[in-house]
């Protein structure tokens, strides 16, 4: 899997590749989340989840024919080199991260409440990089304030299923800290960033990105007009401890 005909974030560690999913290939994952209809939790004011490692994830796999497809594409190592390097380049900053010897695992999952890995077929003396993906169905009121993600993640992707009118929310809003941001936490005042692109969903639209420091995201809260959902994917690589970061300016 690479990423082509991508195009740069502004100043942010990523890139977005449109079509990256043909409409219809969404619209079958859609259809099957509808039909499936049970979620693992529901967070963020509105967002259903089913989150990789749970039993519904399983069940959802084996009646999803697509989504199924979709996922074993996903969960490889070579997925995740080909991703690593077309984002290898993206970097204003050229962040490293200092992960060598690594070994992939397919059954290694991050628990969604907490910083730690399930057990199974897990050495915390080894470096073990692993895809974490939940699919998501959020409703009215759906929204994610300033952040950076969890710092055992090496990069994210997001892929909306669906489109949504930018006057309805719902968009991912990049951000950049300010002057002094060594030791911004993990949750900023939106004071302490600088707003730097707001990527609107559009049917099969994937954004990468590394998962730096320095990696702030949020979501535009969603207010749709009718009783419109918002279908995406979330995922990332992870590794099985901390990631320590290289920042070469």
């Amino acid at each position: 899997m690479k990423l082509k005909k991508r195009k740069k974030l502004h100043n942010f560690p990523g890139v977005i590749v449109e079509k990256f999913l043909n409409k219809n290939f969404c619209n079958k994952i859609i259809v099957e989340l509808n039909r499936f209809n049970n979620f693992d939790d529901f967070v963020m004011s509105g967002r259903n989840r089913i989150n990789k490692g749970s039993n519904n994830f399983q069940k959802f796999l084996e009646n999803s024919k697509f989504a199924k497809n979709l996922f074993k594409k996903f969960n490889k190592k070579k997925t995740f080199q080909n991703i690593e390097k077309s984002l290898s380049k993206v970097d204003d900053f050229n962040f490293n991260y200092n992960v060598k010897n690594y070994s992939f695992s397919k059954t290694n999952y991050g628990l969604q409440k907490g910083m730690r890995l399930v057990k199974k077929n897990y050495n915390s003396k080894k470096n073990v990089i692993n895809l974490d993906v939940d699919f998501s169905v959020s409703e009215k009121g759906y929204c994610r304030g300033p952040h950076k993600d969890r710092e055992s993640r090496i990069l994210n992707f997001l892929i909306y299923l669906n489109s949504i009118p930018k006057k309805e929310g719902g968009s991912l809003v990049l951000y950049k800290p300010k002057k002094n941001y060594s030791k911004l936490s993990r949750f900023p005042l939106i004071s302490n960033l600088s707003k730097l692109e707001t990527v609107t969903p559009v049917t099969g639209r994937a954004i990468f990105f590394k998962s730096t420091p320095f990696s702030y995201h949020a979501v535009k809260k969603f207010l749709p007009s009718k009783k419109r959902k918002r279908y995406f994917i979330y995922g990332s690589f992870s590794l099985n401890k901390k990631v320590s970061w290289q920042v070469n300016v």
